[in-house]
C-alpha cells in the first residue's frame, strides 16, 4: 500500500493538473488549433466541401499571394479566363482554410448564426475580376465573415465555391503561407 499523499504533494498536483486545464482554456482564446468563433458566429461548415475542391479551371484562375507576413494586406482574385461570360454567386462564397498538423483543412473563419446565402448572381465578362482585400484580423474581411481562429505562421488556402449553374459543385482553391 502507498503511503497517503503529502499536503504540499497533494498541492502539486493540484497546480500542474489546473495549469493543465487552463492551457486548453487558453487555446481557445488565443485560437490555436481549435476552432472558435466568437458569440453570434458560426463555422460555415460543410456549405461547400461537398464540393470538388480544384486547383485548376481551365475557365477562371484564382491568385493570391504564395506569401504574406501577419498584419500585411491579403489580396485574392478571381478572373474568368474564358471568351464566355462566367456566372457566379457573388463575393461572398469563399472560405480560408489552414492546414493543420494531421494534413486535414479546417475553417478559420465564420458567418452570423443566422446568415443566409443570398441566391443572387453576378456574371463575369470574359476578362473580368472578383477581387478581394483583407487583413486576416477579426472582422476585417470580405462580407459577413468574422475570424474564428488567429491566422498565425502556417499553411492556409483561400477557396471560392460561387460557381453557379453546372459548375455549382466545384471549389477552386489558392495555398498561400502566413509568415512572421
Amino acid at each position: 500500500m502507498s503511503p497517503p499523499l503529502s499536503r504540499r504533494r497533494l498541492l502539486a498536483l493540484g497546480g500542474s493538473a489546473g495549469a493543465t486545464a487552463l492551457a486548453g482554456c487558453l487555446d481557445s482564446i488565443t485560437g490555436s488549433e481549435q476552432e472558435v468563433c466568437s458569440s453570434g458566429y458560426r463555422d460555415v461548415g460543410d456549405v461547400f466541401t461537398k464540393r470538388s475542391i480544384v486547383d485548376y479551371l481551365r475557365y477562371a484562375s484564382l491568385t493570391v499571394p504564395q506569401s504574406i507576413a501577419a498584419g500585411e494586406q491579403f489580396v485574392a482574385t478571381l478572373t474568368n479566363e474564358s471568351t464566355d461570360p462566367l456566372t457566379t454567386l457573388g463575393k461572398t462564397r469563399y472560405m480560408i482554410q489552414r492546414l493543420s498538423p494531421d494534413g486535414t483543412w479546417r475553417n478559420t473563419i465564420g458567418v452570423p448564426k443566422d446568415y443566409e446565402w443570398s441566391p443572387s448572381q453576378r456574371v463575369l465578362e470574359p476578362g473580368e475580376e472578383l477581387r478581394w482585400e483583407m487583413t486576416l484580423s477579426a472582422n476585417e474581411f470580405s462580407g459577413p465573415f468574422q475570424r474564428c481562429t488567429i491566422h498565425t505562421q502556417a499553411t492556409y488556402r483561400f477557396i471560392y465555391w460561387g460557381f453557379s449553374e453546372h459548375d455549382a459543385g466545384i471549389a477552386l482553391a489558392a495555398p498561400f503561407q502566413v509568415v512572421e
